[in-house]
């Protein structure tokens, strides 16, 4: 019973932890409005709402705050949950702590880099199909951030973008980093 209960809980918070994220990453990467697919991440996200009557968005309105404090919240209920389902010991709440904040950087990692490949894919379906949906423009415009300062130090190669290469690469270098820091803290406690 304990690992169903386990996987339950997992995909119910995960699902939670991804449509929170998503609402963060939209307004960071100012994703139109008025898109539909940022619409019902909005509609579905209204527990953001409530938290940022306490806490604000700061930085011209892209970094909400309250989505921030939410996804803490979420993560370390699903670190505490996760370890006491699995029968797991927790250590100390420091532990507990060092533990959810080097999940949530591997996890941005992990999307990060999978949002990457979606762009690249989605734009070959562009390409070939010449239709666009809101969901192509919502992804592109969440990878556009991380792809403008690749496409800054790259020469123009007229067709060929070697961004999303480069950022990859960017990326595993510094999942690999985050790792070793991870084994570091994680052994040292």
């Amino acid at each position: 019973m304990g690992a169903s209960s386990a996987l339950i809980f997992g995909i119910i918070i995960n699902v939670a932890i991804l449509l929170v994220f998503f609402r963060f990453l939209m307004q960071l990467a100012a994703v139109s409005p008025y898109n539909p697919v940022v619409l019902s991440t909005a509609k579905a996200t209204k527990i953001v709402d409530v938290f940022s009557r306490i806490f604000p968005t700061v930085a011209k309105g892209r970094v909400n705050t309250a989505a921030l404090v939410l996804l803490i919240i979420l993560y370390i209920l699903k670190m505490f949950g996760l370890m006491h389902l699995s029968g797991a010991s927790l250590n100390s709440p420091v532990h507990l702590l060092i533990m959810t904040f080097v999940t949530m950087i591997q996890d941005l990692i992990r999307f990060c880099r999978y949002l990457i490949f979606a762009t690249i894919i989605l734009s070959w379906v562009v390409m070939f199909t010449q239709s666009r949906s809101p969901y192509i423009e919502v992804i592109q415009e969440l990878a556009e951030p991380l792809l403008a300062p690749f496409r800054k130090i790259m020469p123009n190669m007229g067709m060929i973008d070697l961004s999303p290469i480069l950022a990859i690469l960017a990326l595993l270098v510094v999942e690999t980093i985050m790792k070793e820091v991870a084994i570091a803290l994680l052994t040292g406690l």
